[in-house]
């Protein structure tokens, strides 16, 4: 009896995106790549969570408007 193995496409690696300026004191980075029509965000110390172009775009302009600097952390 002859099986057939079906193969996987091998996908071409991702190419991760991270700040130019990071501080050196925290021990993670959220880094960023395009996955098709996806972007994927990830901290360096865990697993990606795919989001759509659009979902992608209205996060990076609440980011630039501010309203996350509340989840910042304060100077000492």
């Amino acid at each position: 009896m002859s099986r057939s193995l079906t193969t996987m496409p091998v996908l071409p690696p991702l190419e991760w995106r991270r700040p130019s300026q990071v501080n050196p004191a925290v021990p993670d980075i959220i880094e960023v790549a395009a996955d098709g029509p996806r972007v994927l965000i990830r901290s360096s110390l865990g697993l990606a969570v795919r989001n759509s172009p659009g979902a992608f775009a209205d996060f990076i302009r609440a980011a630039k408007a501010g309203e996350y600097d509340n989840l910042l952390p304060t100077a000492p």
